[in-house]
């Protein structure tokens, strides 16, 4: 999985619309599970966080992993 998350930190995160949202910067893990949660995300400066559906952890837009439609070179919201 370490390799997976290297390969992926850094990637644009776009909406269903192709609008640039912010940047991957952290993956987050169940501790119980193991599995992803979620992502977070620096978002990009001029988007009002209040504005989107999602709470901000330490500075960044934390996501549930449901709501990623898929990675490719960019990550894919499915909203």
């Amino acid at each position: 999985m370490a390799v997976f998350a290297r390969e992926i930190i850094d990637r644009e995160v776009i909406d269903s619309h192709s609008q640039l949202l912010g940047t991957l910067r952290d993956i987050v893990f169940d501790k119980q599970s193991g599995s992803i949660s979620g992502i977070r995300v620096k978002i990009e400066e001029n988007i009002d966080p209040s504005a989107l559906p999602w709470e901000m952890v330490d500075g960044l837009m934390e996501i549930p992993v449901d709501e990623v439609a898929r990675i490719a070179s960019k990550v894919h919201l499915k909203r």
